[in-house]
């Protein structure tokens, strides 16, 4: 019998050699390949219908999801780049890869036929990718619990030099790719951020600049989820009361308009700075930013 729940837990593709050590025949594969209920790429593999695309794709170049694809597969930041990156062993005879970009190196063994180990993802990541995007993966990759900063150190540690470097810039609290970017760019210019800080009524805000300026950002789909959208007007509201200066600002905008996102928040330190200043010097004018 096939074991349809192992296929699905591969990812929705399988081996002869797996599906046949979870009990399935060659008669009764080649029954579900005739009826539908699985395809077969390529000789000695079979899918799931519902198998992903870009494994399909992979599968029918001999090779494996790797990189960034294989960051996206895993749930993790990937950037802009929409090309598919595989990976091949060395003397790997690979099939159609036009278009695609390919990455040769020994492949970690890993029960899954479509896509790389997730050591093999970092490494590759860390190698090809630039290195806003590669922290950035590794930033969501410890912050999914699939690393820490040890065993990041220790997945990178026969990589290039330049390489390691690139993970010794991650660091936790990063709940999305964007908000690792934000991170790094403010750091780059020599700006105090912390990440995750807990607010008493408010609870935990994105991040805050130079110990005063707290930071939201806004996930793609924040418009289309009403109750978010209400619950962030309430923690606004909390934090206007609380008189804490605070700036929310957009995925798109941090990805698309980085220089007006950079100037907003240098807007709000600025007035800031000032307020203090205000209070600190006889008639001087305070002002809160809303």
């Amino acid at each position: 019998m096939i074991d349809f729940v192992t296929v699905d837990r591969l990812g929705g593709i399988a081996s002869a050699r797996q599906l046949r050590a979870a009990g399935a025949s060659s008669h009764e594969l080649t029954a579900a390949v005739r009826e539908g209920s699985l395809w077969r790429p390529r000789t000695g593999i079979y899918a799931l219908p519902s198998a992903p695309a870009a494994a399909m794709a992979a599968i029918a170049a001999r090779g494996r999801l790797s990189c960034v694809t294989a960051a996206r597969s895993y749930g993790l930041w990937s950037g802009d780049d929409a090309r598919l990156h595989l990976q091949f062993a060395p003397n790997a005879r690979a099939g159609p890869r036009s278009g695609h970009l390919c990455h040769w190196s020994p492949l970690e063994p890993h029960a899954e036929v479509w896509r790389v180990s997730l050591g093999d993802c970092l490494r590759s990541v860390a190698r090809c990718a630039d290195q806003e995007t590669a922290v950035a993966v590794f930033d969501t990759a410890i912050s999914a619990g699939f690393t820490n900063p040890v065993a990041l150190r220790e997945v990178l540690a026969r990589q290039p030099v330049n390489v390691r470097a690139r993970g010794g810039l991650a660091r936790a609290g990063a709940d999305s790719g964007v908000e690792s970017i934000v991170r790094q760019r403010l750091q780059g210019l020599g700006h105090i951020v912390e990440q995750q800080v807990h607010v008493v009524g408010v609870g935990r805000v994105d991040m805050r600049v130079d110990g005063v300026v707290y930071l939201e950002i806004d996930g793609f789909a924040f418009h289309n989820d009403r109750r978010q959208f209400e619950r962030d007007r309430a923690r606004d509201a909390i934090m206007a009361a609380l008189d804490l200066r605070r700036l929310r600002v957009s995925a798109a905008q941090v990805l698309g308009e980085w220089d007006v996102v950079l100037s907003r928040i240098r807007s709000v330190l600025a007035h800031t700075a000032n307020s203090q200043e205000g209070r600190d010097h006889p008639g001087g004018v305070a002002c809160s930013i809303y």
